[in-house]
């Protein structure tokens, strides 16, 4: 799954791949998050692959955890089989949070989690297996 802001023609997770054009200077940072992306979906969105960005128990993560990439992919991780891609860049801070590049990014995804462990919670979405079932729209004015 990914985010696809409503009058967007691309998804979060496109956009992201959008950035970064075969030949450019992060090649081979590109290739390591492509190479997680394959274990990923052979193994399972298994929750070692992922290093937490966002708040405790949001499941917001990022991909690579690799030392030394500058590129993030951002996600939601809902089980070992369900994700939910975001968007994200070149690390260029310490943190997300003091990136005003990725920060945008990591909040979006803070934000879904939050709508979906909220519908999750009233029973109006349900995870089965590998889908989500129920309403995914979402909008930032929805109460918590």
């Amino acid at each position: 799954y990914s985010i696809h802001l409503e009058g967007e023609e691309l998804s979060e997770f496109e956009n992201f791949f959008e950035k970064f054009p075969e030949g450019c200077s992060y090649d081979e940072e590109i290739d390591v998050v492509i190479s997680w992306l394959d274990k990923i979906s052979e193994r399972g969105a298994l929750e070692r692959y992922f290093r937490p960005e966002g708040h405790y128990g949001d499941g917001v993560g990022v991909i690579p955890i690799d030392i030394g990439n500058k590129i993030r992919l951002y996600c939601i991780r809902l089980s070992n089989k369900i994700l939910i891609f975001g968007n994200g860049g070149v690390k260029d801070a310490k943190s997300w949070q003091q990136s005003t590049t990725l920060a945008p990014y990591v909040k979006l995804l803070i934000d879904t989690s939050r709508f979906i462990q909220s519908r999750i919670k009233d029973g109006t979405i349900v995870l089965v297996d590998k889908e989500i079932i129920g309403n995914l729209n979402f909008t930032r004015n929805e109460k918590k």
